[in-house]
């Protein structure tokens, strides 16, 4: 099994652990009570329970080995919190519950204090009533805590749990006793608490102190400002003593006299229409996807953004692209959202040649989806351009998957003999797949930066997650060449050579808007091409590693936390939800080891904004190919990757889940270089919604 499921198993059984310790204490409280009315072969149904509570603490604590072989990270709080808290009163509950169950089983008796209270009924009720408070409190904590324990959290686990007991207490004597009245007067009979009472006094402590957990955990940061890094670890800097350097302030150097790429684009909210006949609302930036931007290295790229008409706001994000930290385009954290009527102009040197794209970086989980995204491309000069080359944007658009701006076929001309080029850029928020039928190819760049020597693929899938993107290259065959996505059914790009008959059934299907149908279980059973494994190494002195001068681990998780005021199971950064995820502090120059956990059960493909890692591992194994360099980091439920991040471009930047959904729920952080500070807060009077 592997570590995703062994989390799932684990939680299996924390609930199953749970749910038998407190069946145990309601059919114990009602096998030993005094009245008639006790259900029959209770003794029995509470031994069942109690077998099968300890049975299932015991697996549950028997995976721990495993969790730790693939990061501490992973049983961090059991270890630490949830085992010390169980092991007790479980294995206390399970010896003296089995002998007195057995024993009045045998009897028929009640007897009290055989041999001592704590093997009486009182204390064997007792020792199940905190068993079962504290597996239902781990069960708890494991959807609350996090891995990172705050200090706060023993006070209120042992109110959690000593409060449980407490009023436990009043179950332990169930049934009817007699209250003493006045001489001449009827005895009044008084009902003590019953096993009711007991699993109501659990949850009624366990709710409530999850609930003090969770809002502890993430009290609303709304309107906060963005402070200055002080130093590592909190420590004060010779460079505090001047003031901080805003965000504002970074706007790089753009060289004088240099060729300058103008675009204008203007967010609007609009009706489109597309290849299969389908209408609906969008938000766009005058296309779907947005006008394609290009540039060449060395000149100056100058996009204007007007906002017509979309309420929530809207900016350029340059995704992959390791703009200067004023023109990252995220609200909130280097500037305001552009409301309606208002503009910004974004002015940045291409310096990155690759395969990129743009979207709005507020709202971005509503915008991105809705359409306000498009490509960007920067070419090398000097190095030969493909004949024909070809940008493929896979996205999901109302529940229609595109690839580019249709949901049908998009025919290509291209001659037998040339060179193609088909960049793939995923701007959804899910993982795509795509099989390139009809030719070998390479897979020749990846997140925009080319991989050394690359291999000829045959019969493997390409896959991208959410925000990645990859080149193939191949020599155009006498024949098509079909690329499909496994996220857009209907839709395919076919390049096929000009004048054949292909090409023409092509463009024929394109107008007719006839949907196009992937050969059945090509993406279930192709396998996917690791990246990992890919190219050849680097040999001499450039492949040496620098010394690394910080280390910071990212635990990807979920908790129920408060995101901008509302409960929710969200999706967490090292056990807060942002924005009160405590930040990565680093100085200009640090070369900082980047370990990211993923303990869901989802792909999360984390984003730092303007800068690339550099892959070390993966779940402990170090790439054997071309060394991978990615801006989106596809970490799959389980897995744990080691990363390289050289903090050469100083500000303040995002750092977060491209699935924009996740992004939205908490799983967000800042990347700070110290001596930098921001203006600019999440909420607020500008409703700033960075993801």
């Amino acid at each position: 099994m592997n570590i995703s499921q062994l989390l799932a198993l684990d939680l299996v059984l924390s609930i199953l652990a749970a749910g038998a310790w407190v069946a145990a204490v309601w059919m114990t409280v009602a096998a030993t009570t005094d009245r008639k009315q006790a259900p029959p072969r209770a003794t029995d149904l509470a031994l069942l329970s109690l077998g099968v509570a300890a049975a299932a603490t015991v697996a549950r604590y028997a995976l721990l080995p495993a969790l730790v072989a693939g990061s501490w990270w992973f049983a961090s709080e059991r270890l630490t919190i949830s085992l010390p808290l169980t092991a007790i009163p479980a294995a206390w509950a399970a010896m003296a519950g089995v002998s007195y169950l057995l024993r009045r089983r045998n009897t028929g008796s009640n007897t009290s204090r055989p041999s001592g209270w704590w093997r009486s009924r009182e204390g064997v009720v007792l020792a199940l009533v905190a068993a079962a408070a504290t597996s239902v409190a781990s069960l708890a904590l494991s959807l609350v805590l996090g891995p990172v324990p705050a200090p706060w959290t023993m006070v209120v686990l042992l109110f959690m749990v000593g409060g449980t007991l407490v009023l436990a207490r009043l179950a332990l004597l169930g049934g009817r006793s007699v209250r003493r009245s006045p001489q001449g007067t009827a005895p009044h009979p008084r009902r003590r608490p019953t096993a009711a009472a007991a699993v109501a006094a659990l949850m009624a402590c366990t709710a409530l102190g999850s609930g003090v957990f969770a809002w502890l955990g993430s009290r609303s940061a709304d309107g906060a400002v963005i402070a200055a890094a002080v130093g590592h670890h909190g420590n004060p800097a010779t460079y505090q003593k001047e003031k901080p350097t805003q965000v504002t302030e970074l706007l790089g150097e753009v060289p004088a006299g240099a060729v300058v790429r103008h675009y204008e684009l203007t967010a609007r909210v609009e009706q489109v229409t597309l290849p299969s006949g389908r209408t609906m609302e969008a938000w766009t930036f005058g296309s779907v996807p947005g006008p394609a931007l290009e540039a060449q290295l060395g000149e100056v790229m100058e996009v204007e953004l007007n906002n017509r008409d979309v309420a929530a706001g809207v900016t350029l994000h340059w995704h992959g692209y390791d703009v200067p930290n004023a023109m990252d385009g995220v609200a909130g954290a280097t500037q305001d959202a552009v409301m309606p009527g208002h503009s910004m102009t974004y002015r940045f040197e291409a310096k990155q040649a690759g395969t990129y794209w743009y979207h709005t970086h507020q709202d971005s989980a509503e915008g991105v989806r809705k359409g306000l995204y498009g490509t960007f491309v920067v070419h090398n000069p000097a190095t030969p351009r493909a004949e024909t080359d070809i940008v493929v944007a896979g996205h999901d658009l109302g529940g229609l998957g595109l690839l580019g701006s249709s949901d049908r076929i998009r025919p290509h001309p291209a001659t037998p003999g040339s060179s193609v080029r088909v960049r793939l850029v995923n701007t959804d928020s899910l993982p795509q797949r795509y099989w390139v039928d009809g030719t070998p190819f390479r897979a020749v760049a990846v997140d925009g930066t080319e991989v050394n020597q690359p291999e000829e693929v045959a019969d493997k899938l390409l896959r991208l997650g959410a925000g990645g993107r990859m080149d193939v290259a191949f020599t155009m065959p006498a024949s098509p060449v079909t690329v499909r996505s496994d996220s857009a059914v209907g839709a395919a790009v076919v390049i096929a050579p000009p004048g054949s008959t292909a090409l023409a059934a092509a463009s024929a299907a394109a107008s007719s808007g006839d949907p196009d149908k992937a050969p059945a279980g090509i993406f279930a059973t192709t396998p996917a091409l690791d990246l990992l494994a890919y190219g050849q190494p680097v040999s001499g002195s450039g492949s040496a590693q620098p010394t690394i001068t910080r280390e910071e681990v990212v635990v990807l998780d979920r908790q129920f936390r408060f995101v901008d005021g509302v409960p929710r199971f969200a999706f967490t950064v090292n056990g807060a939800a942002y924005p009160l995820v405590p930040s990565i502090e680093v100085a200009l120059g640090d070369t900082v080891k980047v370990t990211v956990v993923n303990r869901t059960a989802e792909p999360h493909p984390m984003h730092p904004h303007g800068h690339h890692v550099q892959v070390l591992s993966r779940n402990g194994l170090a790439p054997t190919g071309s060394p991978l360099l990615l801006d989106t980091v596809d970490v799959l439920p389980g897995e744990v990757w080691e990363l390289l991040l050289h903090a050469d471009n100083p500000g303040i930047w995002m750092d977060h889940c491209h699935n924009l959904d996740h992004a939205a729920e908490g799983m967000m952080m800042l990347l700070k270089y110290q001596g930098v500070s921001s203006p600019f807060m999440h909420g607020g009077h500008a409703r700033n919604r960075p993801e």
